[in-house]
């Protein structure tokens, strides 16, 4: 498994780090990793006239069968990003456990 955290140039090392490990600690809790070929998370700053200035989170996890999940979130500083983006991994990645996946699943908040 190939981990990847891209971060623009507003985003810490030390977030990037934070990223790396709660996605690694989210995949090996709910998937067998040897089957996962490559996940990564990249952080953006984005703003909005709405809500101001945000960090977009975005996971791609691709499985060695072709299988693809990616999701998109939204939060107020890096950390919120990572942590809800995680955490909505996990959550659809155990609901999906039960059923055959097929093609492209895509959730964004």
């Amino acid at each position: 498994m190939r981990i990847k955290i891209i971060g623009d140039q507003s985003i810490s090392r030390q977030a990037c780090t934070y990223a790396e490990y709660r996605l690694f600690a989210s995949l090996s809790q709910v998937l067998d990793t040897d089957r996962v070929r490559n996940a990564s998370l990249e952080l953006h700053r984005a703003k909005s006239e709405r809500h101001g200035e945000r960090v977009v989170c975005t996971v791609t996890v691709e499985l060695n069968g072709g299988e693809v999940t990616r999701l998109r979130t939204i939060g107020e500083h890096p950390y919120a990003a990572i942590n809800r983006a995680v955490e909505r991994f996990g959550r659809n990645s155990r609901r999906r456990r039960h059923a055959p996946l097929h093609g492209k699943m895509t959730a964004v908040e």
